[in-house]
């Protein structure tokens, strides 16, 4: 039997298949991908670890519970099978199982208050309960992001200005200056990861899940952080090559738990500076598509 044969007789089987939700599914068509919804957000508390760091959001005021319900009504639009949010599987998922089971029944504070701020129970809860799912599902993976190792080289180097470049501030180095002007006119890049700046949260969102905003965090990796370092040095390429494995591995957390008979559509919610990487790993995919998620937020 070939290798090929196998896998089909496991998947005849249901052996490669998640385990089915309470909810009857129909088979999805043969011939059609997943769609995933990468839905691009910010850090509600703010991140520690990021380098772009954010300001912690009060998302429990009247006007931002009127903002989340505004928001979660346009990606409820996805009839997604399954929600992904970005806390990491060993860690979290158990909690992730419990408190959701209580959010179901109508218990608004599931965790302390930094939890119950968090994106995942302000929109992935939110999302999965109006699409009444069973259960929400943590994707996020370990990964090293030795950012210190690179200021290290960029500064033995001289490069410090093409780290920054890339991450904190407006290019400013002659190589950097020059990409700039030549790519000018193919895009009009836009800082990585727009900080939130007090706008509704749907505006906001609006502006983290266009394609500019993917162009400019993936130009922050191949043509700003792939340029420190010298000789064999490669500081630059291995910091950005370890937060692509990174992405790989929370892709393989939706492989692993996407239902391939049945599911038709998934959405993860994650920073908006994993979208470009990991939309780098769907596109070409015979499993999975791509579903653009600004026509959802722009559609009345």
């Amino acid at each position: 039997m070939s290798l090929a044969t196998y896998f089909r007789s496991l998947l005849a089987l249901g052996l490669l298949a998640a385990a089915r939700p309470a909810v009857a599914q129909t088979a999805a068509p043969l011939n059609t991908k997943i769609k995933v919804y990468l839905v691009g957000t910010f850090h509600f508390n703010a991140s520690d670890s990021d380098v772009i760091k954010g300001t912690k959001v009060d998302m429990s005021t009247p006007d931002k519970q009127r903002e989340l319900d505004e928001l979660v009504s346009k990606l409820q639009k996805t009839q997604a099978d399954k929600v992904f949010v970005e806390w990491k599987q060993e860690y979290r998922q158990r909690f992730v199982d419990s408190t959701y089971a209580l959010y179901r029944k109508g218990q608004r504070e599931v965790g302390n208050q930094r939890d119950n701020n968090n994106e995942v129970v302000q929109v992935g809860y939110r999302l999965s309960k109006k699409l009444n799912r069973p259960k929400v599902y943590c994707a996020d993976a370990d990964g090293v992001f030795d950012y210190e190792a690179a200021q290290a080289s960029a500064k033995q180097h001289g490069q410090e200005a093409i780290l920054k470049g890339g991450f904190e501030a407006p290019v400013s180095d002659s190589m950097g200056l020059l990409i700039k002007a030549r790519t000018k006119a193919i895009s009009a890049r836009q800082a990585p990861a727009p900080k939130y700046s007090g706008e509704s949260l749907l505006t906001h969102f609006k502006r983290m899940n266009t394609e500019a905003s993917d162009r400019g965090n993936m130009d922050s990796y191949l043509l700003y952080l792939n340029r420190v370092g010298s000789g064999t040095d490669y500081a630059g390429a291995d910091l950005g090559g370890d937060y692509f494995k990174r992405n790989v591995r929370i892709y393989t957390n939706l492989l692993r738990a996407v239902d391939v008979q049945h599911d038709k559509s998934i959405v993860l919610i994650i920073g908006q500076g994993h979208l470009s990487l990991l939309k780098s790993i769907l596109r070409y995919n015979s499993l999975f598509e791509v579903a653009e998620v600004l026509p959802l937020l722009e559609s009345k």
